[in-house]
């Protein structure tokens, strides 16, 4: 993934060079916004080193406001981005389940969450791509709750987050088990059940031969984005690294 601080086309270059399969490309600020992004050095990039791209949006749009010029102002804000994605070959954009107003109820940050992403399903797909849903770093959202939001729209997807799954408890096996059939991409990282704290794989509490062994077990095998944010990048590759190994052993 991509560094949203930092120049996007720099990054890919990075990725590139160092051997990455594909770009996990967020669109979103500070530096990696919609209009900040030079799409022709970006493509052609990508395209000199033969890498793929998987679609990313900021994780802060609020698709649960009970406001609903400021939730559709979210819909519209992925939806300026859809044209860029396709453009650059990408067939799935995650985007992420958030809290709403606590005031206006539970089942109501739900439904909101499902409308938004339903009318982003209908408006990604002239374009060939499938909407994925990425649960948030809350053992409070239950597997029930996730499904009611999928089932908005029968083309979502289901977009894993293992470092999510083990904030607050270890709910990878209960995740794959319940969305296997709509699994469409993995993120890793590490952390130690407390916080999201995207660390390098093996500095947490993260038993990653298990987690390898459940995702192969479930007949996944397509992209999986290292979502290690550190200053040094040296533990970024060690991780990957690792998880080449990891699998291969497996």
């Amino acid at each position: 993934m991509n560094d949203p601080r930092k120049d996007v086309v720099e990054e890919a270059r990075w990725a590139a060079e160092h051997g990455f399969d594909f770009l996990d490309l967020t669109i979103e600020g500070p530096a990696a916004a919609l209009e900040q992004i030079d799409v022709v050095a970006l493509k052609q990039v990508l395209n000199e080193a033969h890498m793929q791209v998987v679609g990313h949006t900021a994780w802060f749009l609020p698709f649960a406001s009970p406001v609903g010029r400021v939730r559709r102002a979210a819909v519209e804000e992925v939806a300026a981005a859809l044209p860029i994605f396709a453009d650059l070959g990408v067939k799935l954009v995650n985007v992420h389940i958030v809290r709403g107003v606590g005031s206006f109820g539970y089942a109501n940050m739900l439904a909101l969450n499902g409308k938004s992403f339903a009318e982003l399903a209908e408006l990604a797909e002239p374009h060939g791509i499938r909407i994925m849903v990425e649960h948030p770093p809350e053992s409070g959202l239950h597997v029930d709750d996730i499904r009611k939001i999928l089932n908005a729209d029968a083309r979502l997807g289901f977009h894993l987050d293992v470092g999510h799954a083990n904030v607050g408890g270890d709910r990878l096996e209960v995740l794959l088990k319940a969305f296997n059939q709509r699994l469409c991409h993995v993120h890793v990282s590490d952390n130690r059940g407390r916080s999201d704290d995207h660390m390098p794989l093996g500095a947490g509490s993260i038993d990653w031969p298990k987690v390898i062994h459940l995702l192969k077990k479930s007949g996944y095998d397509g992209t999986i984005t290292l979502e290690v944010f550190v200053q040094d990048r040296d533990w970024l590759l060690h991780s990957a690294e690792k998880l080449r190994e990891w699998w291969a052993d497996k």
